[in-house]
């Protein structure tokens, strides 16, 4: 059968869309998408976007854990930021890798529960790692608790997290962090209703040759009361150190070469006495032996000495360090 129409079949066509016995295409417009209600009572916005120092804390609290996880959980351990957001708790028990350890704690005096995940890879490469490993061992995960050595493990990780979240805190508000428990299942866990809004925040923590995550998570019920506290910027509040930075900097400082020199006394001769001076001559100066003398340090004096000799060697002795004005 031919696929091109006859003259004939196009003049019925068009007279069967003229006597409207051919449908064509209507105007009828495609049904609306469905509208979403919101409700405005609910705070479900970007939250931690409006509490400038609540991210200053979290800075604080990661650089803490970059300085000291390695101290108390060995060596080849890193810790980074690696998001934070406001959502609905529900969508973040959702959200929860499992299995994991859901560790609940409390920030007095402030009201209400806080939430720190650690994923269950995680702990495994701890215990990996505290038993001599690299960290990088692969168990199976998945419908397994964890063994009473492995709680043991999570109990000095969650210490050595809530110290740090305390430091963190201590010039915004200070907190007192308080165990209350441990669960697997989130269920067993809610800490406050479904459609609360809560701040998640995600750290990578780096071990040698794996990583996993440390999840926070905080009721924005909890910080109400102090949100005017958490609103402030702070520009001159003090930095968090970096100790294996300043080392190095110490170190490379204290390498530096300085001009070191002291003036033993001082003469004033003229230029006809000056030109005529020889060998074994005696230039008589204007200070004693017994008078002090000033050590300087590229030019600026820092010491009160004496003059004298050892070993062979002109020499002075430091007497008192000169106060800076």
């Amino acid at each position: 059968m031919s696929d091109v129409l006859s003259q004939n079949e196009i003049d019925s066509l068009l007279d069967g869309i003229s006597d409207g016995q051919v449908e064509t295409e209507t105007d009828t417009p495609a049904a609306a998408e469905e509208v979403e209600r919101y409700d405005f009572r609910k705070q479900t916005g970007p939250i931690h976007l409006r509490l400038p120092a609540l991210a200053m804390i979290t800075d604080r609290w990661v650089g803490n854990l970059r300085t000291n996880l390695p101290i108390h959980l060995g060596s080849g351990i890193d810790a980074n930021l690696e998001s934070i957001e406001t959502e609905k708790f529900v969508d973040f028990s959702r959200s929860l890798p499992l299995p994991a350890s859901l560790n609940i704690f409390k920030m007095n005096p402030l009201k209400g529960y806080v939430m720190i995940v650690i994923d269950g890879p995680l702990v495994f490469s701890f215990v990996d790692k505290l038993f001599g490993g690299n960290g990088s061992r692969h168990v199976k995960v998945e419908g397994r608790g964890f063994t009473t050595i492995e709680v043991k493990i999570i109990q000095k990780l969650i210490q050595v997290l809530l110290n740090e979240y305390r430091e963190a805190w201590n010039e915004i508000y200070a907190i007192e962090p308080e165990f209350v428990r441990s669960e697997m299942e989130p269920q067993f866990a809610s800490i406050v209703e479904a459609e609360d809004a809560v701040i998640t925040t995600r750290l990578s923590i780096e071990v040698e040759n794996s990583s996993g995550s440390i999840l926070l998570c905080l009721p924005n019920a909890v910080i109400e009361p102090i949100r005017t506290k958490l609103k402030r910027r702070f520009h001159g509040g003090r930095q968090e150190v970096d100790k294996e930075w300043r080392q190095y900097i110490c170190q490379k400082i204290r390498g530096l070469p300085v001009e070191l020199g002291c003036t033993l006394g001082t003469a004033r001769i003229s230029a006809k006495d000056l030109v005529g001076l020889r060998t074994n001559d005696v230039i008589s100066l204007d200070q004693k032996l017994s008078d002090k003398i000033q050590v300087k340090i590229e030019g600026v004096p820092r010491f009160v000495a004496s003059p004298g000799a050892r070993n062979n060697h002109k020499a002075v002795k430091i007497l008192r360090t000169i106060a800076k004005e």
